[in-house]
């Protein structure tokens, strides 16, 4: 099997290379603006997604094509909204049309992101595909509308090869096992300072009112694995299962795994980009039924030391 994946040195780019690498019978190619640092693939071809046209005759050899570069999924790095909508919407859109042209007669894989719901003040909901794509519920940032907009033309593009577009909750993942801006690196790293007596900074958290759902990369990507080896049906899947709580009480449990007091005055400390959103959980039903299966970790088995 041979498996391109476009984007390079994002975390799911480099997740997903790492994992299909080195598997027998599997070759994989990589394509990005940066070649791979840390990890390695097949082989590697440098190009930028906005100024260059991909070669999609050679594209198209691969069995599996799998979209991972995406823009703007860390608020902290406070990219251009020009690029999210670049990479997020024109770019991918291109490589379907690209690969369709070019007769590719295999599985097309890309992922959309729950932030696609938009504000809601529903209490616990899960979205199905459709509510997630087809919301009317005003979005926060130019991310969530990019996303929106690619999972909305994927909702009815039609080709002559398979097409799955995953959407996906908040992913943990390894690396949040390292310092970080992120909600969970930057927890931790308070966590294990704090135990080795170093006597960090108190952490600054927003009121943790948000609940959202929470998977693990491995899993996501293992379901993807098993999605394709399965050859499921093309369309949208939302990525359920995990867990579904909020901020706060993630937070919490995450003190209570470590043993540290989690006072009432971290909380209310920051303003995130997303406070208004109440819900953020898909509905899995859809990709359980194609596939008999979901993740299902739980934070304790995540992060317990």
């Amino acid at each position: 099997m041979k498996i391109a994946i476009i984007g390079a040195n994002g975390m799911l780019s480099v997740a997903l290379t790492k994992y299909f690498y080195g598997r027998p019978d599997t070759t994989v190619v990589v394509y990005g603006l940066d070649e791979p640092q840390g990890y390695t693939c097949d082989s590697f071809t440098k190009v930028n997604l906005v100024t260059q046209t991909l070669n999609y005759e050679d594209v198209a050899i691969a069995d599996v094509v799998i979209y991972s570069s995406g823009a703007g999924v860390q608020a902290a790095l406070s990219t251009p909204s020009l690029l999210m909508y670049q990479l997020n919407v024109s770019a991918p859109i291109a490589i379907t049309l690209g690969l369709k042209k070019a007769g590719f007669k295999g599985i097309y894989v890309s992922f959309g992101s729950y932030m696609e719901i938009g504000v809601n003040e529903e209490e616990g909901k899960a979205f199905n595909e459709d509510e997630v794509v087809c919301s009317t519920l005003p979005v926060t940032n130019d991310y969530a509308l990019s996303k929106r907009l690619y999972g909305r033309y994927m909702r009815d593009f039609k080709a002559d090869f398979t097409t799955y577009h995953f959407i996906l909750p908040n992913m943990f993942s390894e690396d949040d096992l390292k310092p970080g801006t992120r909600l969970v690196p930057y927890t931790l790293q308070y966590l294990q300072d704090y135990c080795a007596g170093k006597k960090p900074e108190a952490p600054k958290f927003s009121a943790g009112t948000q609940t959202r759902q929470f998977i693990t990369l491995e899993e996501m990507i293992q379901t993807v694995d098993k999605s394709i080896m399965a050859h499921i049906p093309s369309g949208l899947y939302c990525v359920g299962g995990g867990e579904f709580l909020s901020i706060r009480n993630l937070i919490e449990r995450l003190f209570k795994i470590y043993d540290v007091p989690c006072k009432e005055e971290y909380f209310g400390q920051s303003v995130r980009r997303d406070g208004d959103i109440r819900s953020l959980c898909l509905n899995g039903e859809k990709l359980k039924k194609a596939l008999d299966y979901l993740p299902i970790s739980t934070i304790e088995e995540i992060f317990r030391r």
